[in-house]
C-alpha cells in the first residue's frame, strides 16, 4: 500500500478518500499494530487503546507521511513511539499471559483436539518467553519473525543501525535458546 505524492495530496483534499484509506489501513494492519503494542505494554486493553491512538494519529498526520518508507514501517514507528511514551508515563510492570496468537503453524491434523491443544501450549510458551525478553530484543524478534520484516525495515522503524538490529536479533535468539535449555535441564 505505497502512496505516491499526488495520492497523498488528493487524499488530504478529499475527506471521504482519507477516511477510506484509513479504513483500509485499519483492516490491513490492525492485528499487527495491536500485537506490537501488546509486546511493549503487556496489557490487552492498553494495547487496544494504543492501537486506536495510532490510527487516529495516522488520520490526523497523514500529511506528514513522506513516502520515505512503507506505510507499515511508518505505522510501526508511530506504535513504538506511543508505547514508549505510555511506558514512561505509567511504568507498566504487569505480565499477562498472551492469548493464543496466529495458528498458521498447526500440525497437519489441525482439527485433531490433541494437536490443537499441543500447538496452542507451544505457542503460549513461546509467546511468554518472547514477552519476557528485554524490550530491545523482544521488539526485533517480533518484527523479524512474527511480521517477516527485513532487518533494514526494522532499523528504520527503531531508528537504529542495521548492525544494531542484527546484534539484538542474535542476542535475543540466544536468550530464547537458553530459556529452553534451562527448562530441559
Amino acid at each position: 500500500m505505497e502512496l505516491m505524492d499526488g495520492e497523498i495530496q488528493e487524499m488530504l483534499q478529499d475527506e471521504e478518500m482519507r477516511e477510506q484509506f484509513i479504513e483500509r489501513m485499519i483492516d490491513q494492519y490492525n492485528q499487527q499494530i495491536l500485537w506490537l503494542a501488546y509486546t511493549y505494554v503487556k496489557d490487552h486493553a492498553l494495547a487496544e487503546e494504543i492501537t486506536q491512538d495510532v490510527f487516529l494519529t495516522c488520520y490526523h498526520k497523514i500529511d506528514t507521511f513522506r513516502n520515505d518508507s512503507s506505510i507499515q514501517t511508518w505505522l510501526y514507528r508511530i506504535t513504538v513511539n506511543k508505547c514508549k511514551d505510555q511506558l514512561r508515563k505509567k511504568k507498566i510492570r504487569s505480565f499477562l499471559t498472551f492469548e493464543n496468537h496466529k495458528q498458521d503453524n498447526l500440525a497437519v491434523e489441525e482439527n485433531h483436539p490433541e494437536s490443537i491443544t499441543f500447538q496452542s501450549m507451544e505457542d503460549q510458551v513461546l509467546s511468554e518467553r518472547v514477552l519476557a525478553l528485554p524490550t530491545k530484543f523482544k521488539e526485533v524478534i517480533f518484527m523479524h519473525y512474527f511480521e517477516d520484516m527485513k532487518i533494514r525495515e526494522i532499523a528504520d522503524v527503531l531508528s537504529v543501525k542495521v548492525n544494531t538490529v542484527k546484534t539484538r536479533l542474535n542476542r535475543g535468539r540466544k536468550m530464547l535458546k537458553s530459556m529452553y535449555e534451562e527448562e530441559s535441564e
